[in-house]
């Protein structure tokens, strides 16, 4: 399974974006890890590095335009234009709709769903240069359910599934393929702050494969649909949630 060499990994400071970044981390590639939480992503570079990549990590807010286009331009100064983008940073502050901020909603589109768009343009402006590359999305399982206490994020994910394809129809001709992937209840961060160990597992209990995802999980098909075994594939949205999307 042939893997860019030179990629970008966004939201890569922890969970499931650390563990992206660490399953195409080998001898060869070039890894550059963004983050705003300064201190995770740098122990990301370093764990890529263990494993024998050459990794940078980048303090990069996704909400900001400028610090991305700074990033990526960085990035081709140093190793050239990237082969790979996986987009997955992205935040999901809880708020019940008749009591959310307009400012709370508007933060949340800017970073989901505007910086998944200005990244991967800006990523795309310089794999159209060289005529390939690969990206990858992260939506999530709210995207199909809702989510009741996160119109936001649940429209912010609905919109990466759409923005997916109509990027693919745009830049397949290109070379540039872009596809997504949508990960159900898994072991990270964002569900504990709803809910206890206890609890997390009970829930993962009931899914059809019996327990919840693993970060590690979800990283080896966003790997797959970066690499050339998924070389006929474009516009298509993977669900990796052990089943759970057909428990009512």
């Amino acid at each position: 399974m042939a893997l860019p060499t030179k990629i970008i990994v966004t939201g890569a400071a922890q969970g499931i974006g650390r563990a992206v970044a660490l399953r195409l981390a080998a001898p060869g590639a070039h890894i550059a890890v963004w983050d705003v939480l300064k201190d995770a992503v740098v122990e990301t570079a370093k764990l890529c590095m263990d494993q024998g990549a050459v990794a940078r990590a980048y303090a990069v807010d996704v909400g900001d335009a400028d610090q991305i286009e700074k990033a990526v331009a960085a990035f081709e100064t140093e190793w050239g234009k990237p082969d790979g983008l996986v987009n997955n940073a992205g935040i999901f502050p809880r708020s019940r709709a008749l009591d959310m901020k307009l400012e709370e909603w508007d933060r949340v589109l800017r970073i989901n769903l505007t910086g998944t768009f200005v990244t991967a343009r800006a990523v795309a402006a310089r794999m159209k240069d060289a005529g390939k590359g690969a990206i990858v999305n992260t939506a999530s399982g709210r995207a199909l359910a809702g989510a009741a206490n996160g119109a936001h994020y649940s429209a912010t994910k609905g919109g990466i599934l759409a923005l997916t394809k109509s990027l693919a129809l745009d830049w397949a001709g290109y070379g540039i393929r872009v596809n997504c992937v949508i990960p159900g209840l898994s072991d990270t961060a964002q569900p504990r702050v709803e809910m206890g160990d206890n609890e997390l597992y009970a829930a993962g209990a009931k899914i059809p494969l019996g327990r919840i995802g693993q970060p590690q999980d979800i990283a080896a098909v966003v790997a797959f649909l970066l690499s050339d075994d998924a070389g006929y594939m474009t516009g298509q949205s993977v669900a990796v949630n052990g089943g759970a999307i057909m428990v009512p």
